[in-house]
C-alpha cells in the first residue's frame, strides 16, 4: 500500500474541500432560489457547527468537507469492488479517456442504474441536455446516497441531508478534482484485491493537519479537539497480536485442535504449569467483542476475518455468517462521528469481501417493504445527549424491576458524552429503560417536557448505553486515546479524578480501568497503550490494582518506533493481553521485549519469532511477585536476580540524599534568558547564597534547566529573573482566578551546590555538578549533599553504567523523575577515591568553558601555544581534544568498573565506554557521531569537521573582537552591558593592540568599505598570528569552511584551497555567518544582519552596543554611500559603453556585455534604494528603544519590524530578510509573539 500517496491525497483534499465548502455555503445562503426548508436546514447547520471567532461558516464547511470526502472515498472503494451499481459512480469507464464518471457518461446515452428512479432520470437527462452536467451529477449522487443509506446509514445520508446542498464544485472538473484524485489514489493491491486498511490510513492522514494545528497551538484539549488529537491508526501486526491473543485464544481453549492455530502467527504460547482461567467459547455466536475507541475500525475488521473463519470451521452456511458477525459479535464506539462512519463502512466492506452477495440480500430485504431489521454494523457515535431528570418513582415504574442505581448519574454524564466517550459507566438495564421511555413518548403515554428530550434523544441514549453496558463483552480490544490530563480541560479532568483516580494521569490508563468493567469476568482484554503506566510514579496506584484485578497473559513491549507513520521516539508503547480475573502473586506472565526493534517491520518479525519460541532471548516469564521487589512496583519483567538483589540490599537513595524539584516559573519566556541575551551588569553569576543574591541588586542569576546529554559539568547557559528574591515570579497569578501560577519549590535549596539532571531526555540520563551560584528548575531536578566527598561519590555513582542499568528498571521512558531517583538503591562503598571524579569534573568544565556560549569563556583554546600558522593551531587543538576525550573515556570506564563491583553487577553491566559516548563538546567522536544507521566516519573526516568547527568559532570570536565584546589582549567579556561604548572598552582594556569598531556596525558588502567584515577578520588574524602568514592562514581558514561531510553514498573528500580565498571569506561572511551564529547562540543571536531583501546590502550590528541612533548610522554611513558607489560603477560602465566604436558584431557583443552588467547593477541599486526608502529610513526615524531584559526574541522583533504602539509595523523586516535561517527564526518568533498578544500576555516593555 502506497501510504505516501494516501497521505498526499488526504492532506490536499482536506484543504481544497474546506475551501470549496466555505464558498459553496456562503453562495447557497444568499441564493434566492433556495427553498425555505433548505435555507432553514442550512442555517441551523451553520449555527450548530459555528466556531468561536473567524469565519461563521467555517465549522459547517469542515463537516461538509469530511462528509463528502468519506462518501467519495467509499464510492471509489465500492466502484473498485464492483458493488456500487451497474456503472462506476465516481470512476470513469475503463478505457474511456474522458475522466467523467461512468454513471454520467451512461446517462448521456440514456442508460441508468436500476437504483435511479424515473423522475430523477428525466430530470438528469434534462440537465445534461442543458449542459448542466454538475447539477445532473449531484442529483445522481443524491439518488445513490439515498439508495445506499438503507444499507449503510452511517456513511451515506438521506436525500434531504443538508450536506447534499453544498457539493464540491470540482466534481467534474477537467483539471484539479478531489474526486479524480481519489480515483487515482485508491485501487486494488498487487493481488487485485481491495484492502480495507486504506480507509483507516486515509482518515488518519485527513485529520493530521488538524492534529498538528492543535498541538502547535498549545491549547488545552476539550470535546472539539479531543478526537483529532488522539487518533492513531494501529499497524496491522499489532492488531493481529491483540485479536489472536484474545478472541483467538478464547476459541482455541474450546477447540484445541482448530486449524486456526496455525494461522495465528502472533499467538503467544502461554507459560507452562499454571491454570488457564480465561473463557473457552465453543459457539461463535457467543462472542461479544467491543472496541470502545474503534476509530476507523481496524481492530474490528480483523476480528471479522477471525470470526468468519470460526463460523466456517463450525459449519455455518456462508450466506448467514456476515450478518451474524455484524449483528451479534462486533460492536464499536467512538467520540468522533467521522471515525464511526468509516468503521461502519469498513465492516460492511469486510462483509462483502467475504460474501460478495451480502449487500444484494440486504437491499432485497429493504425493497420488500415493511420493517427493515437491518441497522448496519453496531458502531455508535458517542455524542452528548441532554435527557430529562428521572425520579426514582418514574424509573421504577418504567423499568418494572426497579433499576435505579446509577441512572441519575448516567443521565448527568451523558450530557458530556462527547468528552467522556466510552469511559461512561452504564449500569445493566439502562438501555432498556431509555427505549421504554422513547416508546411511551411515541405512543403518547409520556408527555414530552417543553424543551426537554424527545423520542430521538432517548433512542440515541439507549443505543449508546446498549453498546457501553458494563459486563457485556467476552472480548475487548482497543488502541485507546493517549492524552495526558495536564493537556486536558475540565470537565474531563474532574471526571478523571472522580471516577478513574488510579489512571487519572492519562486517558489510555483510564481505559485500562474501564476495560475491567466492560468485559465479563474471565473475559479477554487486549490493548496497546503508552508504556508510561508500567513505570512512572503517577501510576503507582494503577499498577498494584491492575496486577491483582486482572492476569497479564502476555505483553509485547514495543517501546519506540512501533508506529512508522508518526515520530516513534515520541510515543513509546506496549501491547498486552489480559484475563479479567483476579491474579495470584505467583502467577507468571509472558513478556516479549521488543524495544530494540528499529521499526515496525523489525518489531513485527521479532514478535513472530518470540511468540512461539519458549527459549527465545527476548521472551521473559515473570511473576507478579517479582515486581513487588522494586519500589513503586514497576513492570520490570526483564530485571535479573542480581538487579533485584541490589534493590533488596540497598537503601533508597532519597533517604541518603534529598532529591528535589526546583523552580517552575509558569512562563519561561517571560522569566528565563540565555545568559548572553541580557546586560552583564544586570547579572550576578557568583552568588554564594540567597541573601547574597538578594543583596546584589541584580536581576539575572544562573538557572539550571536540565538540557541535553552531558555528564559531569555543563549545560550552564540560562539565567532567571530572581531580582528581589524572585518577587516577580512569586507574584505571577492567573488573571481570572487570582491563583499563583508559578511554583517556586524548595527555595531553601536555591544557591546551594547540587547534582542535577534533566527530567526529560530522549537518551540516557546524565548528571552534572552545579556550584552554589544557581537556581535549579523543575525540569533540571537536583540531589543535595552535605560535603564535597559525598557529592563526588554520589556523582560517580549516578553517572555510572550501574545506575543506568538500575534506572532502566524503574524509569525506562524519556522521563527520569525525582521520585524514581529517590528509589534508586544506594549501597555505601567500603572506600572511595574521589580523584577520578574530580578530574572528570575539571575536564568537562574546561571543555564547556572553551565555547563562547559559556559565561566563563576566556579566549579560543587553539590560541594556546604561540602558533603563527592557523593549521598548526588547529592541529594542536584537535590533538588535545582527542587526548582529553581518551582520558575521560578511561576515567569513565574505571568509574563504571568500580560501581559494578560495589553492586555485584560485574558481567551484567557494560563498563567500557565508547569514545562516541564521552559527552565532551570538543570530542570529535561525540560531536560528529554519525546518525543512526549511517556508516562510521574516518579519522580524516573527524579531523576536518573539527577544523571546520574551529574555523567558524574563530570567525565568531573575531567579529566579537571587532565589536568589542572580546579583546585580543584580555580574557573574557569586555563590552556586554546595554549600550556599551568605546569609553567602556578603554576602561576595561588599558592598552589594546586592536581597537573595536567605532560604531559597532560592520558592513558585509564584499569589501566596499574599509571596515568590511572580511577585512576585520583578517585584522584579527594578523593581530593574533602575525601578518607574515596571513595569506596561508586565509587559505587554510577558507579551506576549513568548505568542508562537506561524507555520506552513505559518497566517501569523504578533504577540501581543497578555494580558487579565490579572499572571495571565499567574503562569501562566508555574506551567506553563512549569520546562520551559523544563530545556531551557535541557540536561536538568540547577539549579532544581527540588517540586510536588503536579496542581501546586496548587509551590515552586522551588535545588540549590546545598540542605541536608538544605530539604524540611522547604518543608513547614513553605509547604506546610502553603498548606493552611491553602485551608481558610480554604473556611470563608469556607461562611459565604457559610449567608448565602444563600430557597428560590427564584436562591438555589439561588447555593448551587450556592458548592458548586462549595468542592468545587474541597476537592479542592485533598485533593491538597496527600495530597502532604504521602505525600511531603513522609516526605521531610523522611529528610533526604536531596546531593553536587554526583554531578551533577543522580543528585541529582534522590535527592531526588525519597527515596533511602536503608535505606528503600524514595517511591511518587511529590516533584519534577516536574505538569510533563510535568520528569516525563519524571526518568523517563528513573530508567530509566538502574536500568540502572546492574543492571550493578553504582553510582559515586555513598549
Amino acid at each position: 500500500m502506497n501510504t505516501s500517496a494516501l497521505e498526499s491525497l488526504a492532506t490536499v483534499s482536506r484543504e481544497r474541500l474546506i475551501e470549496m465548502s466555505v464558498a459553496a455555503i456562503e453562495r447557497k445562503m444568499v441564493d434566492p432560489l433556495l427553498s425555505d426548508a433548505d435555507c432553514s436546514r442550512l442555517t441551523q447547520a451553520v449555527d450548530k457547527h459555528a466556531e468561536a471567532g473567524g469565519n461563521r461558516v467555517l465549522g459547517a464547511a469542515k463537516v461538509v468537507a469530511y462528509s463528502w470526502f468519506n462518501r467519495l472515498t467509499a464510492l471509489r472503494y465500492m466502484d473498485a469492488m464492483g458493488i456500487s451499481g451497474d456503472y462506476g459512480v465516481v470512476t470513469p469507464a475503463e478505457g474511456s479517456g474522458t475522466g467523467v464518471p461512468e454513471c454520467v457518461q451512461r446517462a448521456r446515452e440514456g442508460s441508468f442504474d436500476p437504483r435511479i428512479g424515473d423522475a430523477v432520470r428525466t430530470r438528469v437527462s434534462d440537465l445534461l441536455f442543458g449542459n448542466r452536467d454538475l447539477d445532473a451529477y449531484v442529483l445522481l449522487l443524491r439518488e445513490y446516497f439515498a439508495a445506499w443509506h438503507l444499507v449503510m446509514p452511517g456513511v451515506f445520508p438521506e436525500a434531504d441531508d443538508w450536506t447534499n446542498l453544498v457539493p464540491p464544485a470540482d466534481l467534474l472538473s477537467a483539471g484539479e478534482s478531489v474526486r479524480a484524485d481519489i480515483v487515482a489514489a485508491i485501487g486494488p493491491n498487487e493481488s487485485g484485491r481491495m484492502d480495507v486498511e486504506v480507509i483507516g490510513w486515509l482518515y488518519q492522514f485527513y485529520i493530521a493537519a488538524r492534529k498538528q494545528e492543535i498541538n502547535d497551538s498549545g491549547v488545552k484539549i476539550d470535546k472539539d479537539t479531543l478526537a483529532p488529537v488522539t487518533q492513531l491508526f494501529t499497524p496491522h501486526w499489532v492488531v493481529r497480536y491483540l485479536v489472536e491473543n484474545t478472541l483467538g485464544m478464547q476459541w482455541l481453549r474450546a477447540h484445541p485442535d482448530s486449524a486456526l492455530r496455525e494461522r495465528f502467527e502472533y499467538l503467544v504460547t502461554p507459560a507452562e504449569g499454571q491454570e488457564d482461567r480465561g473463557l473457552a467459547i465453543a459457539n461463535p455466536e457467543d462472542f461479544r467483542v467491543i472496541d470502545p475507541a474503534c476509530g476507523s475500525g481496524h481492530m474490528l475488521t480483523y476480528a471479522f476475518d477471525v470470526l468468519w473463519d470460526m463460523y466456517a470451521e463450525a459449519g455455518y452456511p456462508t450466506r448467514r455468517i456476515a450478518r451474524l458477525i455484524l449483528e451479534k459479535n462486533l460492536c464499536g464506539a467512538d467520540v468522533d462521528g467521522r471515525a464511526a462512519q468509516l468503521a461502519s463502512f469498513a465492516l460492511t466492506m469486510k462483509a462483502v469481501e467475504h460474501d460478495p452477495r451480502f449487500l444484494e440480500r440486504i437491499e432485497r430485504e429493504s425493497q420488500r417493504g415493511g420493517e427493515n431489521s437491518w441497522r448496519g454494523p453496531r458502531i455508535v457515535h458517542v455524542e452528548s445527549v441532554h435527557l430529562d431528570e428521572l425520579s426514582p418513582a418514574e424509573i421504577a415504574d418504567v423499568s418494572g424491576d426497579g433499576v435505579s442505581l446509577g441512572v441519575s448519574q448516567l443521565i448527568e454524564q451523558l450530557r458530556n458524552a462527547d468528552t467522556y466517550g466510552s469511559l461512561i459507566r452504564v449500569p445493566a438495564g439502562a438501555s432498556a429503560l431509555f427505549h421504554e421511555i422513547a416508546r411511551r413518548i411515541e405512543a403518547g403515554e409520556r408527555q414530552q417536557l417543553l424543551g426537554g428530550a424527545d423520542r430521538d434523544d432517548w433512542l440515541r441514549a439507549a443505543d449508546m448505553c446498549e453498546i457501553l453496558e458494563d459486563g457485556r463483552y467476552t472480548t475487548l480490544i482497543a488502541n485507546p486515546p493517549y492524552l495526558g490530563m495536564k493537556k486536558a480541560k475540565d470537565p474531563l479532568k474532574r471526571y478523571a479524578k472522580k471516577f478513574y483516580k488510579r489512571g487519572s494521569s492519562d486517558l489510555c490508563a483510564m481505559f485500562i480501568e474501564r476495560a475491567a468493567s466492560v468485559a465479563q469476568r474471565r473475559g479477554a482484554i487486549g490493548m496497546i497503550t503508552m508504556h508510561a503506566w508500567m513505570f512512572l510514579s503517577s501510576y503507582r496506584d494503577l499498577r498494584p490494582w491492575m496486577l491483582s484485578a486482572m492476569s497479564i497473559e502476555s505483553m509485547a513491549h514495543l517501546g519506540t518506533s512501533a508506529f512508522d507513520s508518526i515520530d516513534g521516539e515520541v510515543v513509546q508503547t506496549t501491547a498486552f493481553a489480559t484475563t479479567n480475573v483476579a491474579c495470584d502473586a505467583d502467577r507468571v506472565g509472558v513478556y516479549l521485549r521488543l524495544v530494540d526493534g528499529r521499526d515496525e517491520a523489525e518489531k513485527a518479525q521479532l514478535l513472530c519469532e518470540a511468540a512461539a519460541n519458549n527459549a527465545h532471548a527476548l521472551r521473559f516469564e515473570t511473576s507478579v511477585a517479582t515486581f513487588a521487589a522494586i519500589p513503586g512496583r514497576p513492570i520490570v519483567y526483564w530485571a535479573s536476580q542480581q538487579m533485584l538483589d541490589a534493590f533488596a540490599a540497598g537503601t533508597p537513595l532519597g533517604e541518603i540524599a534529598p532529591a528535589k524539584q526546583g523552580l517552575a516559573t509558569a512562563d519561561n519566556e517571560r522569566f528565563l534568558r540565555q545568559w548572553f541575551e541580557v546586560s552583564a551588569d544586570r547579572s550576578y553569576m557568583r552568588a554564594r547564597d540567597r541573601e547574597d543574591a538578594r543583596a546584589s541588586g541584580a536581576r539575572w542569576f544562573p538557572h539550571n534547566k536540565g538540557g541535553e546529554y552531558r555528564k559531569w559539568w555543563g549545560n550552564q547557559d540560562y539565567v532567571v529573573n530572581w531580582e528581589n528574591d524572585g518577587s516577580s515570579i512569586q507574584s505571577l497569578t492567573h488573571p481570572e482566578t487570582g491563583k499563583q501560577r508559578s511554583r517556586p519549590q524548595n527555595v531553601d535549596c536555591y544557591f546551594r551546590p547540587c547534582i542535577s539532571w534533566a527530567r526529560v531526555s530522549s537518551g540516557d540520563p546524565s548528571f552534572r555538578l552545579f556550584d552554589s551560584s544557581s537556581i535549579f528548575n523543575d525540569k533540571g531536578a537536583a540531589v543535595f549533599l552535605n560535603s564535597d566527598q559525598q557529592t563526588f561519590r554520589m556523582l560517580g555513582y549516578l553517572n555510572s553504567s550501574t545506575t543506568l542499568k538500575l534506572e532502566s528498571t524503574i524509569a525506562p521512558t524519556v522521563m527520569f523523575e525525582v521520585g524514581q531517583v529517590k528509589n534508586l538503591p544506594w549501597i555505601e562503598p567500603a572506600s572511595f577515591d574521589p580523584t577520578g571524579v574530580e578530574r572528570l569534573i575539571d575536564i568537562f568544565r574546561a571543555d564547556w568553558d572553551a565555547r563562547e556560549a559559556s559565561w566563563d569563556f576566556a579566549r579560543p583554546p587553539y590560541l594556546r601555544g604561540g602558533h603563527s600558522l592557523l593549521q598548526d593551531a588547529f592541529d594542536d587543538w584537535y590533538r588535545r581534544s582527542c587526548e582529553t576525550a581518551e582520558e575521560a573515556q578511561r576515567l569513565e570506564t574505571e568509574n563504571n568498573r568500580y560501581w559494578a563491583r560495589v553492586y555485584g553487577l560485574v558481567g551484567e553491566v557494560e563498563v567500557n565506554v565508547p569514545l562516541s559516548r564521552v559527552s565532551l563538546t570538543y570530542n570529535p567522536r561525540f560531536a560528529f557521531a554519525p546518525t543512526k544507521g549511517a556508516s562510521e566516519r574516518g579519522e580524516d573526516e573527524y579531523r576536518w569537521m573539527h577544523y571546520q568547527r574551529s574555523a567558524r568559532e574563530l570567525i565568531s570570536w573575531a567579529i566579537g573582537v571587532t565589536m568589542g565584546r572580546y579583546s585580543v589582549d584580555v580574557p573574557g567579556l569586555v563590552l556586554a552591558d546595554q549600550a556599551s561604548t568605546l569609553d567602556d572598552f578603554r576602561a576595561g582594556v588599558a592598552s589594546s593592540r586592536l581597537q573595536p569598531d567605532d560604531d559597532g556596525i560592520i558592513p558585509v558588502t564584499g569589501g566596499a568599505f574599509d571596515d568590511d567584515a572580511s577585512r576585520r577578520v583578517k585584522q584579527v588574524l594578523c593581530a593574533v598570528f602575525g601578518t607574515s602568514n596571513l595569506g596561508d592562514n586565509i587559505e587554510f581558514l577558507t579551506r576549513c569552511l568548505a568542508v562537506k561531510n561524507g555520506s552513505n553514498t559518497a566517501e569523504f573528500v578533504a577540501p581543497t584551497v578555494p580558487t579565490d580565498p579572499e572571495r571565499a571569506l567574503e562569501q562566508y561572511m555574506a551567506k553563512t555567518f549569520a546562520a551559523d551564529h544563530q545556531r551557535e547562540y541557540s536561536g538568540r543571536p547577539v549579532y544581527w544582519p540588517v540586510e536588503s531583501p536579496k542581501g546586496t546590502f548587509r551590515a552586522l550590528i551588535y545588540l549590546h552596543r545598540y542605541t536608538p541612533d544605530t539604524v540611522g548610522q547604518v543608513l547614513t554611513k553605509y547604506a546610502a554611500p553603498f548606493v552611491d558607489r553602485l551608481k558610480a560603477e554604473a556611470d563608469v560602465l556607461g562611459r565604457e559603453r559610449d567608448a565602444v566604436d563600430g557597428d560590427d558584431k564584436k562591438a555589439d557583443r561588447a555593448r551587450a556585455r556592458i548592458d548586462k552588467k549595468r542592468s545587474e547593477i541597476d537592479a542592485r541599486v533598485a533593491e538597496v534604494q527600495g530597502f532604504i526608502d521602505t525600511v531603513l529610513q522609516p526605521l531610523a526615524q522611529r528610533r526604536i528603544h531596546l531593553d536587554l531584559d526583554d531578551g533577543v526574541r522580543i528585541n529582534r522583533l522590535k527592531l526588525a519590524y519597527g515596533w511602536r504602539p503608535d505606528l503600524k509595523d514595517l511591511s518587511q523586516p529590516a533584519i534577516g530578510a536574505a538569510t533563510a535561517e535568520v528569516r525563519k527564526g524571526i518568523a517563528a518568533d513573530l508567530k509566538w509573539a502574536r500568540g502572546e498578544i492574543k492571550k493578553n500576555n504582553v510582559w515586555w516593555s513598549e
